[in-house]
C-alpha cells in the first residue's frame, strides 16, 4: 500500500523514477491505484432474475440490484498494472 501524502509531487518530489526523489515514486503510486481499481470490480451475477417466489416490490429491487452489479462488472478498466 502506498500512502500518498497531500504534498505528493510538489516541488518535483516523488516524480523521479526509482524513488530517488521520495517514496512512493509516481510509478509505484499508479500501480497501486490500478491494483485497487481492479480489486473493486465485481463479477457478474450468475443467477437468473428474481421470480414469483418474491413479491413484486422485492422482485423489482433484486432485479435492479442485479442489473447494476452486472453493468459494473461489464465496465472495462482502462488502468491496469503491467
Amino acid at each position: 500500500m502506498a500512502a500518498i501524502p497531500e504534498n505528493f509531487g510538489s516541488g518535483g518530489a516523488n516524480l523521479a523514477p526509482g524513488g530517488s526523489a521520495g517514496s512512493p515514486d509516481l510509478a509505484t503510486a499508479l500501480r497501486e491505484v490500478a491494483d485497487d481499481l481492479a480489486a473493486l470490480q465485481p463479477t457478474a451475477v450468475a443467477t437468473p432474475d428474481a421470480g414469483a417466489a418474491y413479491g413484486a416490490n422485492e422482485q423489482t429491487l433484486i432485479n435492479e440490484l442485479k442489473a447494476k452489479v452486472d453493468a459494473l462488472a461489464a465496465v472495462v478498466l482502462k488502468t491496469t498494472r503491467v
